[in-house]
Order: structure tokens, then C-alpha cells, then sequence
């Protein structure tokens, strides 16, 4: 009698197997790797993109082992947002690529606040690419004005905060009700544009990821840098209004939407 259960120890080859290879694996390598049927790999492999472990890189087809997956010297963790992160950064990489723009993608966090949960920055000479460890101002961020434009329009004096709200450029609106008024008209066109409030230099476009009950639950955002913008605007907002849409299609499909954290 043997204590191991087979499926299992599919599951844990192929995980190893993908962990160990630096530039990940193709359907075939990993087939002829364990000597195992093309058709039960691939549907592992799904499984696992799916539950967040790996990602597949959509340029080359290749699985790659989620970094929200590693840590120290056995490389386990557990993330709340892997699964979301899992199906963004495919997307956020095609989109990066195409528009030679950084993306990054967003949750709720602090109130008041919002934090990046992963970030592609744009392989262009001139780029812009925001520090994702520092928290983001819902009041005056392209992805906090979506996050909080897709909750009850009763709670989004509370999600905004209390104030007073600093400005941060030249650009930057200050005032709490001209804010709302923002987050209102966001809400109606589905999508939010934010010139130089937040850094000079740098322009965000976002949309909601929402959930089956149209609240959203993350924000996708091209950070673009502005001198460049206006040339590429509409290819911009309809890029990512239609990414975020199909992104909280399939999360909803795949019933992995995370917890919509301080909303």
C-alpha cells in the first residue's frame, strides 16, 4: 500500500516542475517532462492558472509559477488577490506591449485609500511607472475614482475620506464636492481620465472590475505619461474599459472575485 494518492502527485509535479524552470514551460515540455497525456496536462495546467498558482504568459505560451506564490526559501504563500492577479496580468502585459504604456492593477485597502496589487511597467525609453508601495488617494486617482464610482453612491463621502485633501499638483481638485461630482460622472461613462492630479507628468485611465452584483471590487489602470496621451487617447479609454468588462466577466465565471476589502 502506497500513502501516495496519484492525482495529487500530479498536481505537486507539475507545481514543481514549473517553480524550478526560470522562464517557465510550454504545454509540450511539460507533457514530455513528466510523461504524461497532452490532454490531462493541459487541463491541470488550466486549473492551476485558474486557482492563481500560475500564470500564462500570452506572448509566449509559457506557465509560469505567480510571484505571489514565493517567499523565502520554499517560495509558499498565500494571497488573497492571487487569483485576481492571475487572470489580470496576462491582460495587463498584452495591453502594456500594445500601447506602450504601464499598467497597474488595484484593490481597495485604508480607508481613503487604495493599493496596487501588481504593476507592468511599459518596456519604452520614457515610461511611467508608479511606486506601488505607496498608498493611492482614492479623491484624486484615476483607480480610486472608479473603485469608489461602482459602490452606493450613499457610502462615497465616506470612502473618500474625511479631508482635508492635499494637493498634490497644480492640477489636483481639492474641493470634497467637486470631487463627487467627478465620481458621479465617472460612474455614468464607466471609466476615469486623471491629467497630472496625482503626479505631474503622468496621466491614469481606469475602469472598474466589478463584481455580479456591480460593485467593484478592483480598478485596471494605464498610466500613461501625458506629452503623449492625447495622440493615443481613444485607443487608450477603449482598451481598457473593454479589458476591465472582460476581466469581470471571467472573474465572475470563475466565481473568484476577492472581498471587497474597506468598501
Amino acid at each position: 500500500m502506497t500513502d501516495t494518492v496519484l492525482s495529487a502527485a500530479r498536481v505537486l509535479d507539475l507545481l514543481e516542475l514549473v517553480a524550478a524552470a526560470e522562464e517557465g514551460v510550454l504545454l509540450r515540455e511539460a507533457t514530455l517532462r513528466l510523461n504524461a497525456p497532452k490532454s490531462s496536462t493541459l487541463m491541470l495546467l488550466r486549473t492551476l492558472v485558474n486557482r492563481g498558482y500560475l500564470y500564462r504568459d500570452p506572448l509566449t505560451d509559457r506557465y509560469r509559477l505567480s510571484e505571489q506564490y514565493r517567499a523565502g526559501a520554499f517560495g509558499w504563500i498565500a494571497d488573497p488577490h492571487a487569483r485576481l492577479i492571475a487572470a489580470a496580468r496576462p491582460v495587463m502585459e498584452s495591453l502594456s506591449q500594445a500601447l506602450g504604456e504601464s499598467m497597474t492593477f488595484a484593490v481597495f485597502d485604508k480607508p481613503g485609500h487604495a493599493k496596487a496589487i501588481t504593476q507592468v511597467v511599459a518596456d519604452v525609453e520614457v515610461r511611467y511607472a508608479a511606486n506601488i508601495q505607496r498608498p493611492i488617494p482614492l479623491y484624486c486617482t484615476a483607480m480610486g475614482r472608479v473603485l469608489v464610482s461602482r459602490q452606493p453612491e450613499a457610502d462615497w463621502s465616506r470612502l473618500i475620506g474625511e479631508g482635508p485633501f492635499p494637493a498634490l499638483t497644480r492640477h489636483t481638485v481639492t474641493d470634497r464636492q467637486a470631487i463627487l461630482d467627478i465620481v458621479g460622472q465617472t460612474r455614468e461613462q464607466g471609466y476615469a481620465v486623471v491629467m497630472e492630479e496625482f503626479a505631474l507628468g503622468g496621466t491614469g485611465v481606469a475602469a472598474p472590475i466589478v463584481d455580479a452584483d456591480g460593485r467593484s471590487v478592483a480598478a485596471l489602470n494605464m498610466g500613461c505619461v501625458t506629452n503623449r496621451f492625447e495622440e493615443k487617447r481613444e485607443r487608450v479609454i477603449v482598451a481598457v474599459t473593454t479589458a476591465a468588462a472582460a476581466l469581470s466577466e471571467q472573474l465572475r465565471a470563475r466565481n473568484a472575485s476577492p472581498l471587497a476589502a474597506t468598501a
